[in-house]
C-alpha cells in the first residue's frame, strides 16, 4: 500500500500528550518544491498552486498567468458595458436561462434508509419521477459516473454515454425527456433525492483517470454540483478494489473534498460500495476503508453488495440469500469495529451499525445457482429494521420487473418466477427507512 497523505489524527494526539513542544504552522512551500509535489502539505485541503501560500512560486506561474487572464477578462467586460442596450438584454436572458436550468434544492440524506439502484445508462432511462409517483419511492441511488474514455483525461460521464452536463436522456411516448428534470420534478413533489454512484464494474473510475489529486477533486466537485448533491458514493469493484495508487488518491481526493464542502458549510455524506461474501469484506476492501481513515475520510457508510458470492464462499444458496446476506452484514459490523478501534476513534456498536448498507441483487444473480427472492428481501428488511441499518437498497430498480424465470441475467427484469407485478421488490423494501 502507498503511505497516507495524512497521518491519523491520534498520532498527533499522541505526540501532544508526550509533551512535545509546539510547532510553529507550516505553510505549503515552506519547503522547496513543496508547490509542486500534489501534496497538502499543511493540511489546510488545498493542494499545491491553489494554496495561496504558494502564489508567486515559480511552478505556479501559469495559475498567476490565468488569474490575469481573468482580471483582463473582467476589464474587457466592464470596457464593453457601454456596448448597448442589446449586450444588457443577453445578459438578462442568459440569467434567465442559467436560472431555468438550476435545479430543486437538494435534501441532506437520511439516517435509515431504502433508496434502490438505478442503471442511469441503461437506455431507455428511468422517468424517475413517473416511477416515485407509482412507487411512493423518493431516494434513489444513481449509477454510475466513470471517466469519459471517449474524451480522455479527467472527464466523468455517466456510464461513458452521457455526458455530466446534460445527463441521461431518451425518448418517449411524449418526447424527449432528461434524468435530471426527473430528478428535479420527484424532488419538488415528494422532498427525496439521490446519491450519485462513482465507479461500478464496467468502464474506468475517474480516480485513475484523473492521475492528480486537485484535478479529481475538480471534477468530482463539478459532478456534486450539477446535481446539487448532498451525499454520493464510491462503488469499488473488480480490478480497481486492489489497486493502491487509485485506491490512494481517491481517498485524498475524498477528504480534500469534505474538508472544501465543510469549509463552505455544505452538507456531503460519502458511502463506499463494496463486494462482500458472507464472511465480510475481502482483504482488498478492508484496505480500501483503513487508507480512508488513514487519511481522514469521515465514512458515512459501507454498502455491501451481497450477490454472485459463488458456492464455494456460500454453498446451497437455494432460499438461503437472505441469510448470506445478514451474515455479510454482521461480518462487515466486526471489521468496521475492528477498523475504528485500529484507528483509535471510539463509536458505539449502535453507530456503527447505521454506517452499514446492504444491498442484493434481486432475482437472478450473475452466479445463476443464486436467486434473491421477495422471501429473502423480507428476510433482510426486517433485519435492517432489528439494527436501524444507514441504507438498504438494490440492484436494480430497472430490473424490478416480472419476466419468465431464465438462465441469464435480464437488465429489465428479474429473471425469475417469483415476481408477478412491477416493483414487488421495491415495495417490501421502501417499507424501511426514514
Amino acid at each position: 500500500m502507498s503511505t497516507p497523505r495524512h497521518a491519523p489524527l491520534f498520532v498527533a494526539l499522541a505526540l501532544l500528550a508526550a509533551g512535545c513542544p509546539a510547532q510553529e504552522p507550516s505553510y505549503e512551500g515552506d519547503e522547496p518544491g513543496e508547490c509542486a509535489d500534489d501534496a497538502d502539505n499543511d493540511r489546510d485541503g488545498l493542494f499545491d498552486c491553489e494554496d495561496p501560500d504558494c502564489d508567486g512560486a515559480a511552478s505556479c506561474g501559469d495559475d498567476d498567468d490565468a488569474a490575469n487572464d481573468d482580471d483582463a477578462a473582467n476589464d474587457d467586460d466592464a470596457a464593453n458595458d457601454d456596448d448597448a442596450a442589446d449586450d444588457d438584454d443577453a445578459a438578462d436572458d442568459d440569467d434567465a436561462a442559467d436560472d431555468d436550468d438550476s435545479m430543486n434544492p437538494a435534501t441532506a440524506w437520511p439516517d435509515a434508509v431504502f433508496a434502490p439502484f438505478v442503471d442511469a445508462s441503461l437506455y431507455p432511462v428511468i422517468e424517475l419521477a413517473t416511477v416515485s409517483a407509482a412507487t411512493g419511492l423518493r431516494w434513489f441511488a444513481l449509477g454510475f459516473v466513470v471517466s469519459d474514455n471517449t474524451m480522455g483525461g479527467c472527464t466523468g460521464s455517466w456510464g461513458t454515454y452521457y455526458s455530466i452536463d446534460d445527463g441521461p436522456d431518451s425518448w418517449g411516448p411524449n418526447g424527449q425527456y432528461y434524468l435530471y428534470d426527473q430528478i428535479d420534478a420527484m424532488r419538488a413533489a415528494t422532498g427525496g433525492d439521490v446519491i450519485a454512484s462513482f465507479g461500478g464494474a464496467a468502464n474506468s473510475p475517474l480516480a485513475s483517470t484523473c492521475t492528480d489529486v486537485p484535478s479529481l477533486v475538480a471534477e468530482y466537485t463539478r459532478v456534486i454540483d450539477a446535481l446539487d448533491l448532498t451525499a454520493i458514493d464510491f462503488d469499488i469493484e473488480g480490478y480497481w478494489v486492489a489497486d493502491a495508487a487509485s485506491r490512494t488518491r481517491r481517498n485524498a481526493a475524498i477528504a480534500a473534498l469534505q474538508a472544501n464542502f465543510a469549509a463552505a458549510s455544505r452538507p456531503l455524506a460519502v458511502w463506499y460500495t463494496l463486494p462482500v461474501l458472507p464472511s465480510g469484506l475481502t482483504p482488498d476492501g478492508v484496505a480500501v476503508l483503513d487508507d480512508a481513515l488513514s487519511q481522514g475520510v469521515d465514512i458515512a457508510g459501507v454498502n455491501i453488495m451481497t450477490m454472485d458470492y459463488g458456492d464455494g464462499a456460500a454453498p446451497n444458496p437455494a432460499g438461503q440469500m437472505g441469510e448470506y446476506a445478514i451474515q455479510a452484514a454482521e461480518s462487515l459490523h466486526a471489521q468496521l469495529t475492528t477498523l475504528y478501534a485500529n484507528h483509535s476513534l471510539t463509536i458505539s456498536a449502535a453507530a456503527l451499525w447505521s454506517k452499514v448498507g446492504v444491498t442484493p441483487m434481486i432475482g437472478l444473480n450473475d452466479v445463476i445457482t443464486e436467486t434473491f427472492d421477495l422471501v429473502d428481501m423480507q428476510q433482510v428488511v426486517d433485519f435492517a429494521d432489528l439494527h436501524d441499518l444507514g441504507m438498504l437498497s438494490m440492484w436494480s430498480l430497472n430490473r424490478d420487473h416480472p419476466c419468465p424465470a431464465s438462465t441469464y441475467v435480464e437488465l429489465t427484469c428479474s429473471s425469475t418466477a417469483d415476481q408477478s407485478a412491477d416493483f414487488e421488490f421495491s415495495a417490501i423494501g421502501s417499507t424501511y427507512g426514514e
